[in-house]
């Protein structure tokens, strides 16, 4: 019965031992903690205005003479413009997602742009 008791005793400690060991020290972390270092400046912020738009026309082959001929070639977040009649119209299970896509008509107008449709860059 004393060998039992001086087993369990040094079980115990085993366990509390290994607990003491696995305790959160300076330099430990728990899985997927974020560390940063102490007194480190935050990181510096973006240089200028944040812009949302296309850097340049997106024009296609469709001919146009005004704005009203062109229309987005797709229904959602159109990444060219097209002449009226090419535009892949909308339908009423059509679902676009509320995404904005900056290089899109989500964005940017389509225009008659130097007599072709284009999706050309919003004016400031």
């Amino acid at each position: 019965m004393q060998t039992l008791r001086w087993s369990f005793a040094a079980l115990l400690l085993g366990l509390v031992a290994c607990a003491g060991s696995a305790a959160e020290g300076p330099g430990s972390t728990e899985p997927g903690a974020i560390q940063s270092a102490p007194n480190e400046p935050p990181p510096p912020a973006a240089e200028g205005p944040i812009t949302c738009g296309l850097p340049a026309p997106v024009v296609s082959e469709d001919p146009c003479t005004k704005d009203a001929e062109c229309a987005p070639a797709e229904p959602c977040h159109a990444h060219a413009c097209v002449a009226v009649a090419h535009a892949k119209p909308r339908t009423p299970d059509t679902v676009c997602s509320t995404m904005l896509d900056c290089k899109s008509v989500d964005a940017n107008p389509c225009v008659c742009h130097q007599g072709r449709c284009a999706l050309v860059p919003k004016p400031n």
